[in-house]
């Protein structure tokens, strides 16, 4: 078993080297009218992660005064 997934490791290693060294041919274009449609869903992602981080906020600082009041109580302290 540990002899086949050295082997599908090996594969996934050489298809990754040949990808690297064969040349491609690609091209990018973000069309001009997007930008405002993207700038506007990374604005909403952005506000979004930032009021979840903050609405989390409380459950940490929690967490981390119970973790203090442990600790002290482990080292024979008192909170």
């Amino acid at each position: 078993m540990r002899s086949l997934s050295k082997a599908i490791a090996r594969l996934g290693i050489g298809f990754l080297i040949v990808d690297l060294i064969l040349p491609r041919n690609s091209a990018a274009y973000v069309d001009p009218g997007t930008t405002g449609l993207l700038s506007q869903i990374l604005y909403v992602l952005f506000y979004g992660a930032l009021g979840v981080f903050f609405y989390c906020l409380r459950y940490i600082k929690g967490y981390i005064a119970k973790l203090k009041e442990f600790l002290a109580r482990c080292a024979g302290r008192k909170a």
